[in-house]
């Protein structure tokens, strides 16, 4: 009985010598998240511990956008997030990533330059020759990847420890998870704060000048002369115009954030669609639009939400770009895509980072047209909405495109 016991305690001892690396790496990863408010900390911190727990001598963490299927860097340690940013952000050109998403498990290739795991010339100019990709999950549902390296130099991975950085993935996922509902609360209480604001300031001056109009029509409109009441009716109209679009498109604006928009997918022929569009924003502009579409092709998308996108940018061609103006639109693959290019001078590159926030107009476009700076910001959001996106382009030498991009239907 007492020689079973003591084989029973050895067996344990063993077992949780065994165990101790794995308890320790949990421990340390765990430490290495206490006190940490910062999102963007948090990851750094994880990144760093990863590294030294393994020995590697690079490690990231990239948030996966299923609606783009784009890679969003978010953390790195051993190599400068810059670096990094260089490279595409498309997950159909990392055939190692797209691996772990389909087989939800670790991914590891010994030697790059004999599978064609990474985007061509990757593996040289980073000096890449083993990596490992493991997928974060959250309820079997792939929220990012943790990426590893030993800085150029070759080496194994045995069993043990893949099996020790798929439990380290699931904390790293919890870990995750969490950073990023932090930072989406952060920017939506940021986001209502300025909305708040600056909706008020924007509804201030049109609500202004149509009181003023309609005092001076009451109190002095016999003083007044036909051209002086013909011209403020026509200011008041101009102004209630203005106000009824902003008003509409902060209504746009709540419902999308509140997700109380249904969208409706259906087939839509582009060409006539865009025709009548065009018919409708700019009849006495249309000789100069070059419209590269087959009259076959569809589209599907909620028709309300298209249009809005649609008219927004052949509105914006006109209003802050130059003739000509050419809209193209194909069919790429899984999505379908359309473009809308003018021939302006394009927008400010200081400006770029700010094309699409709500409230925000560059200093070119205040001067050339009014406006609350709201409608990018809608049409990219509606384009969201339907698991696509709004993108921008500059043209060289000269002028901006922006490109709606849109998933069909498995």
């Amino acid at each position: 009985m007492a020689r079973r016991t003591r084989q029973a305690r050895s067996k344990v001892s063993a077992e949780m010598s065994e165990l101790r690396p794995g308890l320790a790496a949990v421990r340390d990863l765990a430490r290495s998240a206490q006190g940490v408010r910062e999102a963007g900390e948090l990851l750094d911190r994880i990144c760093a511990s990863v590294a030294e727990t393994f020995g590697f001598g690079r490690a990231g963490i990239s948030r996966l956008r299923p609606e783009t299927d784009k890679l969003e860097l978010l953390a790195t340690h051993g190599i400068s997030a810059q670096e990094v940013r260089q490279l595409s952000s498309s997950l159909d050109d990392w055939r190692i990533f797209k691996r772990a998403l389909e087989t939800r498990d670790l991914v590891f290739i010994e030697d790059v330059s004999a599978e064609h795991g990474l985007p061509p010339g990757v593996a040289e100019a980073y000096g890449v020759r083993g990596v490992l990709v493991l997928p974060l999950l959250s309820q079997d549902r792939c929220i990012g990847f943790l990426t590893a390296d030993h800085g150029g130099e070759p080496f194994e991975l045995d069993s043990s420890a893949a099996e020790l950085l798929r439990t380290i993935g699931a904390l790293v996922a919890s870990f995750l998870e969490g950073a990023l509902a932090q930072e989406e609360l952060r920017r939506l209480d940021e986001l209502k704060t300025n909305f708040i604001a600056l909706a008020s300031h924007e509804l201030r001056t049109p609500a202004a000048v149509i009181y003023g109009i309609s005092s001076t029509l009451q109190l002095r409109g016999r003083e007044l002369d036909e051209q002086q009441i013909a011209d403020l009716r026509r200011a008041l109209y101009d102004q209630s115009d203005r106000l009824r679009r902003l008003v509409d498109q902060l209504l746009d604006l709540s419902r999308l954030e509140a997700k109380a928009i249904r969208i409706r997918p259906e087939p839509i022929r582009v060409r006539s669609r865009v025709e009548e569009l065009v018919a409708s924003l700019v009849p006495d502009r249309a000789a100069s639009i070059e419209l590269i579409v087959s009259a076959e092709l569809e589209a599907v998308s909620d028709l309300d939400a298209f249009d809005r996108i649609v008219s927004n940018l052949i509105t914006n061609a006109f209003r802050y770009g130059d003739p000509p103006v050419k809209i193209q639109a194909e069919r790429q693959d899984r999505h379908f895509r359309l473009a809308v290019e003018d021939s302006g001078s394009g927008v400010n590159p200081e400006f770029v980072p700010q094309l699409f926030e709500r409230f925000t107009r560059s200093e070119e476009s205040k001067k050339n047209a009014e406006g609350a700076g709201l409608g990018l910001s809608i049409a990219q959001s509606f384009a969201r909405a339907q698991g696509g996106d709004l993108i921008y382009k500059p043209i060289e030498p000269t002028g901006a495109r922006f490109e709606l991009v849109l998933p069909y239907p498995n």
